[in-house]
């Protein structure tokens, strides 16, 4: 084992079968933490924990109590659900799994959402909300440490510089869909909720922190909605100049543990950049209007019960 500081802890991290998120879990539970493997795929986690307990015997690697798919509202209810039953506390949670479906055509889930939407911010929306009882017996049990959110975001989320489109946020209407907008939209209501998230956990569980970081430039699957001689260009030709996974889950690790990370990230809506260094995001992040209004959106999209809600923060 690396270390034992997050021994008796509690980490979920979605998105864990690959990536970022395979590695974001391997070094949590290298560090002693049990790590929750949040994914749809049961036999790929599986095989991930495998993996990792070999990598680091005496890890603790749990496969998700039940399959985690944000594409599906009834799927996150299920699954937060059964991750309350069987485990007392959550400390760590690490907001992971994404999609980028680079230059594909508009996909709708069976909830009516567009795909990034809602794989990327609102199913993880729902799972932070319905986690969060969890989340406070965690931050009670352990005081010092509290608890943490952390949302792995992007640098893309610049490419919405006038904000959500508020009269089309899943950019159905007609010519209003691109990839990379759908995209860059999902990662800025991301830190937004971030934002709002501490706003409104500061006056009543001030020892729960939510973070948001862009993991820099990693080489991932995202480009698999391309063909496939683009594709083998961007392994082969960009892979040189691209992070690894183990690279791009430094800021993820550093958020989800470091003991000044809060602090540091106070002054820029909570987001960091690769290098664990706090960065401003995009003017659009900062607004608390907006921020406010992603909540309220988004709780209405997803059905959020009024005692899974948070009290709006004072003016």
């Amino acid at each position: 084992m690396a270390g034992d500081d997050l021994k008796g802890k509690i980490a979920l991290v979605t998105g864990s079968t690959s990536g970022i998120g395979l590695e974001t879990a391997a070094a949590l539970a290298a560090r002693g933490a049990t790590v929750v493997l949040g994914v749809r795929n049961v036999d790929a986690a599986r095989e991930v924990a495998d993996k990792i307990v070999k990598r680091y015997p005496g890890a603790k690697v749990d496969l998700p109590p039940s399959p985690l798919d944000l594409y599906s509202q009834e799927s996150v209810r299920r699954f937060a659900a059964e991750f309350d039953k069987k485990y007392a506390s959550l400390h760590i949670l690490v907001n992971n799994a994404g999609i980028y479906a680079m230059g594909a055509p508009r996909e709708q889930t069976s909830d009516g959402f567009e795909a990034h939407m809602a794989a990327n911010h609102l199913g993880h929306f729902l799972l932070t909300l319905s986690l969060l009882p969890a989340l406070q017996r965690g931050a009670a049990a352990k005081p010092a440490f509290g608890a943490r959110v952390v949302n792995v975001s992007s640098s893309v989320h610049m490419m919405a510089p006038k904000g959500i489109l508020v009269n089309d946020p899943h950019l159905a209407k007609q010519g209003a869909y691109a990839s990379e907008l759908a995209y860059a939209q999902s990662k800025l209501a991301q830190i937004l909720f971030t934002r709002e998230l501490n706003a409104r956990l500061a006056a009543t569980q001030p020892n729960i922190h939510s973070l948001a970081l862009h993991p820099g430039m990693v080489l991932t699957e995202v480009t698999r909605s391309l063909p496939w001689l683009i594709r083998m260009g961007n392994k082969y030709i960009m892979g040189a100049m691209l992070l690894t996974p183990i690279e791009g889950a430094r800021a993820s690790v550093y958020c989800a543990t470091s003991p000044t990370a809060p602090q540091e990230g106070a002054a820029t809506a909570g987001y960091f950049d690769a290098n664990c260094r706090p960065l401003a995001p995009s003017l659009a992040a900062q607004d608390p209007a907006a921020a406010l209004w992603c909540w309220r959106w988004s709780a209405q999209q997803v059905g959020l019960p009024p005692q899974l809600d948070l009290p709006e923060p004072r003016k």
